[in-house]
Formats: structure tokens, C-alpha cells, sequence
């Protein structure tokens, strides 16, 4: 009878031994496999069906276009060369960017070729007032902007212009609403300048942000294949390798490369491969890279470098991306910027970098709002402008394990850009002036809840739970473990004691005693103390 029990308690012991063993190797088998970080792959790898597909084909997130226009304050004083030219900003005007990436083909080379289109909401709720009401004092951007385009064509095409403007009775300084500034209104000079002129104007309907979201149906070409290693940004993950066919930007001098050829004037200045087009970035960032970011609107691929460590009130880790120092200082402080002094055949002044070839052929320039970081004659000859690092600098912050934007303000302020008036006396005030006409501010103030939740699940919550299932695992695998050795180390003494007894009743048998026997005779009394009061398996 004892033996048939002690039986099934060494089975006990069994069962529990072999629960130790297949809770010990599933806890090393999550530890070594790491399932989140598996799950985390999955869902960051580009493929028609992915999370990460579905956040860049059409972004959850919402981003706000805020937008400030500066308004003239003494134009009749500045007109008769009294008063520098003073401005008083006003807004913002706010508007929602929605993004979607349409007509997706996937390539067996590892790329995927889209066309980009965005689509502008007003928003009332987030704007100061009605941009259809609200009416500003601002520069006559389309007569400026030719008078300055022709000011070196010469007396022969300039003398026809200052005939036909006076003529027409053509302000330098006008009345409008925000809204027509914004989206643009007719203008008879402008009309009949672009059939005089038409090489240098080739538009008939200005407006600024009309000129921002233009964009027509553009190819992009974007690299899908993981690449661990970010020095090399020609085939960094997620990076652009032709925009509409072509690797680098023809209006700043790009030429076609054949075969292995390198040209001298194809610099990064000119170059877009290699650039994000920032709605997402390559996961596991790492510090040292520098991220261009490029946009149509921007003219050109913007330099973004990291700045510090972050935690957003969202309660996720995040690193604060900042525009480069130098990405608008001149060619002699920073030789990468030459290509942006060709189509004005000189250089701008510390703080501005050329958009000529993007607005129309008008002679204009992006800065950072009210001039922030720039030389500081630009400030001098405007007055009513107060740069501050806080409210105009560019800050980005993403997630570095997953590289999306969770917190964004990217600023920007367009500038006309005048030449000395020669030949117009009315404009001679404008000579070698840059005029600030708005700024915006490009914002992601947050992530959609679901998306916070499911970046939540895989960077916090996830990593947790694994850690604790292998803590767990880890616990109760020693643990049966042990519980199994003491209980046959139990079964065993149990036995002993039963043969111990048996020979004391028939010891003239002489019955000799087995090796593990005599072991157990040995080891075994410090283990019945501790078992004599509790049954393990009672």
C-alpha cells in the first residue's frame, strides 16, 4: 500500500519537475525570441497591409497650417521716404493640411512611386478672425515683385513698365483682404506684363498660399528597404531617390548624371535623394544623423539635426529635432549653400535663402520668422519685428524607435526680396529691402488617441508585460523546480525509513543495502525535520 502511494506522489514530482522545465524554457524562448520586438517589425516594415502603410498613405494626425501676415502700419510716411517701412504682425489664420500619398505602385527593386496631394481646411474655431473680412496693408506683391525681377533687364524693358504702371495708376502698397493675399486676386498689370514679358512673367493670379499648395501631380520615387546604416542617406530607409524623375532639383542647376559620372555644380545643395519627405522616419534613429526634409513648397530639402531628449505630455520619450545653425548662412560660411546664389546671380544676406524659381520668377526669399538667427541689417530696415527663439525657431520631436512625428512646429517666413529701383522713382524707398510678408507655422500639436494608444501598447505597456511573463516564467520554473527535488528527496526518505524497518524485523536476513539506499541513510534526517510536520502532497 505504501508502495503504491509513494507511486503516485513520485508522479506528482514528476509532473511538477517537468512543469519547472517548460516554464524555465518558455521564459528563455520569450527572452531570446523578444515577441514585442518581433510585433514591432511587422508593423513597421512597409507592405500593402502594414500599420506603418496605412499612417503614410493617409496620416492620422492632425496638422495645422497657421498662418501670420504682417501688415503695414505707415505706408504713406514710408512711401515719402519719412519712416523705415514699419510692420505690425497679424493672425494667425489657420487652416488643416490633410495629406493623402494616391496612385501607389510597388516595385520589385525595393521603391514605391506615389503622388503626393494636400488639400487645405479652413479652420474659424482656431483663426483670430475671418480672412474675408479682415482687411491688411501689404506691398503690391505682382508689381514689386516684376519691377524687382526686371530691375537689371535694362532701360528698354524697364521704360515700357514704369509707362504702363503709371498709366494704370498701380499702387506699391495696397488694400486686401487676408483672403485675397492668401489665395490671390487678378490684377490688370499684371495681365499685361505677362504678355509683354512672358519669359519672366508667366502668371496672370498670385496669391501665397495658393503658391504653396500649387503643386500639381508630382512622382516621387521612395526607397521601402531597411538599411540599419543612416550615414549612408542615398539608400536610408524611407528616403526619396527622384522627385518626378530626377534625383536633384533642375532650378538649382542639377544636371542628369550618366552611368558613374559625377558633375561638379550637383552638390546636396541641389540634391533630393537621400531626403524624407517628413510625414515619417526610419525607425531606430540614431543621433548623428542629419534628416533632410524636403517639400515642394519649401524649395528646396531643409536640414534637421538632433538636439535633446524629450518626454511630450503624452508621456512618450521623444528627440527634439531642430533646423541646422548654418542651412541659411552664405556660401562663405557655409559652402553647400553656393547653388542658391545662381538664379540671382549673387548672394543674399546671412538669414535668406532664395525661392526665386518657385514663386514665379519674383524675387523672394525664406527666412526664419522675424528674421530670427539673421544678419542684422534685415532688421534694422524693418521696424515692428521682435525675434524670439521660443515662438520662431523650428522644433520637431519624434519618436526614436518608430521615427513618427508626434510633436512638430516648422516655421517659415517668405520675403520679397528688392533690388535697387533705378528706373521707377516711386519705388526707390523698397531699394535693397526685404520685406517680410507672412510667416507660418506648419503644426502637429498631437497624435490622434488611437495611435497614441497603439504606440503606448508597443513601447511601454508591451515591454512590461513581456518582462514581467519572463520574470514570472523565470520564478515558477525555479521554484517547481525545487518544490520537485524536495518532494523525491521526501519519497526517497520515505522509503528509507520503510527499509530501515523492514531490516530491524528480519535482521538475521542480512539484507545489504543499496548505494542510494546507504546516500539517503546520510542526507536524508535534515530533510525529515523539515518534512515531518507537513505532508507535501497531503
Amino acid at each position: 500500500m505504501k508502495t503504491s502511494q509513494q507511486l503516485q506522489e513520485f508522479k506528482k514530482c514528476l509532473i511538477i519537475f517537468m512543469v519547472g522545465i517548460i516554464c524555465t524554457i518558455l521564459s528563455c524562448t520569450i527572452y531570446a525570441l523578444d515577441p514585442i520586438n518581433i510585433v514591432f517589425k511587422w508593423k513597421l516594415t512597409m507592405t500593402p497591409t502594414s500599420t506603418v502603410f496605412l499612417m503614410w498613405k493617409k496620416p492620422p494626425v492632425d496638422v495645422f497650417l497657421k498662418v501670420y501676415v504682417f501688415n503695414i502700419t505707415n505706408a504713406e510716411a514710408f512711401l515719402n521716404n519719412e519712416e523705415k517701412l514699419r510692420v505690425q504682425e497679424v493672425g494667425p489664420y489657420v487652416y488643416q493640411e490633410v495629406l493623402e500619398n494616391t496612385k501607389i505602385v510597388w516595385h520589385d527593386n525595393g521603391t514605391i512611386t506615389y503622388i503626393p496631394k494636400r488639400t487645405v481646411i479652413y479652420r474659424p474655431d482656431m483663426s483670430i478672425n475671418d480672412p474675408k473680412k479682415d482687411i491688411v496693408t501689404v506691398t503690391n506683391i505682382p508689381f514689386l515683385g516684376i519691377s524687382s525681377a526686371l530691375a537689371d533687364a535694362g532701360f528698354f524693358v524697364n521704360f515700357p513698365l514704369v509707362q504702363l504702371t503709371n498709366l494704370l495708376d498701380t499702387k506699391p502698397i495696397v488694400n486686401m483682404t487676408v483672403y485675397e493675399y492668401f489665395w490671390g486676386y487678378e490684377d490688370p498689370l499684371v495681365r499685361l506684363a505677362s504678355g509683354i514679358v512672358p519669359n519672366f512673367i508667366n502668371f496672370q493670379k498670385f496669391g501665397l498660399l495658393d503658391r504653396m499648395y500649387d503643386e500639381g501631380d508630382n512622382l516621387v520615387n521612395l526607397n521601402i528597404q531597411k538599411n540599419k546604416n543612416m550615414s549612408d542617406e542615398n539608400g536610408r530607409y524611407l528616403s526619396i531617390q527622384n522627385y518626378n524623375g530626377s534625383p536633384g532639383l533642375a532650378h538649382w542647376g542639377y544636371q542628369e548624371e550618366e552611368g558613374n559620372e559625377t558633375i561638379p555644380g550637383n552638390t546636396i545643395c541641389n540634391r533630393i535623394r537621400g531626403a524624407t519627405e517628413g510625414t515619417l522616419f526610419p525607425s531606430n534613429l540614431d543621433k548623428s544623423a542629419v534628416f533632410r526634409v524636403f517639400r515642394k513648397a519649401f524649395c528646396r530639402a531643409l536640414p534637421i539635426v538632433f538636439k535633446n531628449e524629450v518626454t511630450t505630455s503624452s508621456g512618450l520619450t521623444g528627440w527634439e529635432y531642430t533646423l541646422s545653425d548654418n542651412f541659411l548662412d552664405p556660401p562663405d560660411m557655409n559652402p553647400e549653400n553656393e547653388c542658391y546664389c545662381r538664379k540671382m546671380k549673387k548672394c543674399l544676406r546671412k538669414g535668406l535663402s532664395d525661392l526665386t524659381p518657385c514663386y514665379y520668377n519674383i524675387p523672394a526669399a525664406v527666412s526664419l520668422p522675424h528674421f530670427l538667427n539673421a544678419d542684422p541689417s534685415l532688421l534694422q530696415d524693418i521696424e515692428g519685428l521682435q525675434p524670439d527663439r521660443e515662438k520662431h525657431q523650428t522644433r520637431v520631436v519624434l519618436q526614436p524607435a518608430i521615427g513618427i512625428p508626434i510633436d512638430v512646429n516648422s516655421r517659415i517666413q517668405t520675403n520679397l526680396v528688392m533690388k535697387k529701383m533705378t528706373y521707377n522713382k516711386r519705388l526707390e524707398p523698397f531699394s535693397n529691402l526685404a520685406i517680410p510678408l507672412f510667416w507660418n507655422d506648419l503644426e502637429i500639436p498631437s497624435i490622434s488617441p488611437d495611435l497614441l494608444m497603439t504606440m503606448k501598447l508597443l513601447l511601454q505597456i508591451g515591454p512590461i508585460v513581456q518582462t514581467a511573463t519572463i520574470c514570472l516564467l523565470a520564478i515558477a520554473g525555479g521554484t517547481t523546480f525545487l518544490l520537485s527535488l524536495i518532494g523525491m528527496l521526501w519519497i526517497l526518505n520515505q522509503q528509507t525509513e520503510q527499509h530501515s524497518d523492514e531490516r530491524r524485523d528480519s535482521v538475521d536476513l542480512k539484507i545489504p543495502l543499496g548505494y542510494g539506499q546507504y546516500t539517503a541513510i546520510r542526507i536524508l534526517p535534515a530533510i525529515k525535520k523539515i518534512t515531518s510536520k507537513t505532508d507535501l502532497f497531503g
